[in-house]
């Protein structure tokens, strides 16, 4: 990452060298909701760097669902917008689901044994492919979550479920789900020295941090509260 300019040595100069994290993620978005609302969320910010996190109501959710051509070309202008703002962005794939929970649910017209990931992962898929066409760098949290996530009805699963959080949910992270997920996208920055002092954490209710206390803010321990403190903190 680029330190900000100036002399350190000067004390009025100590506050530029934090890292100002930016939340905008909202429960239920799709790319194409996400795209509606990028110039209030993202770009009046002046971003240095984007994380771009979408892809499962596009997927799966029946209320916000678009084609898979429509979501390769959504992040493409997304992709376009922030190339126009002069930003970096990183992109990251979808966690996998818990699809018997989520079924339930969010009360989908489907059988409760419907294989959602099956639907998800093309959508996972087209994200690698627009990032690999852009040569713009991504975190396969879907690829992580699917060989270490144990994602299923234990209560070690990093997807919340009944036996770890009392309720039926499927679709959303545990808050250690939630701090490896800042954790990844901590380390993503620096081995991939996106830039820059302001960073805008964009997309649905996965960067939103549902359901825990503080979700929406830079409180607790959502992904961009725990990556702001990542950044903030010296060693």
């Amino acid at each position: 990452m680029r330190a900000a300019s100036g002399r350190a040595s000067q004390p009025e100069m100590i506050l530029e060298m934090k890292y100002t994290v930016i939340h905008a993620g909202y429960p239920g978005d799709s790319s194409s909701a996400m795209l509606r609302r990028m110039e209030h969320d993202v770009l009046r910010h002046k971003p240095d760097t984007v994380v771009v996190e979408c892809g499962a109501n596009d997927a799966v959710n029946p209320a916000a669902l678009n084609s898979l051509e429509n979501y390769s070309d959504n992040l493409r202008k997304i992709a376009a917008r922030i190339a126009e703002a002069g930003a970096d962005l990183l992109f990251m794939t979808p966690p996998p689901v818990y699809a018997p929970e989520m079924i339930v649910r969010y009360k989908f017209n489907q059988p409760a044994d419907t294989d959602l990931n099956a639907v998800l992962d093309r959508y996972v898929q087209a994200m690698r492919d627009v990032a690999a066409l852009l040569d713009k760098p991504l975190l396969d949290v879907s690829k992580i979550l699917h060989v270490v996530g144990n994602v299923g009805p234990g209560k070690d699963s990093l997807v919340r479920n009944e036996a770890n959080s009392g309720v039926k949910d499927g679709a959303h992270l545990t808050e250690e789900g939630y701090r490896l997920l800042a954790a990844l996208v901590y380390q993503a920055l620096l081995d991939h020295r996106l830039a820059g002092r302001c960073i805008v954490c964009f997309g649905d209710s996965i960067t939103h941090g549902y359901p825990l206390a503080g979700m929406g803010t830079l409180e607790g321990n959502n992904y961009p509260a725990v990556l702001n403190r990542l950044l903030n903190t010296e060693p």
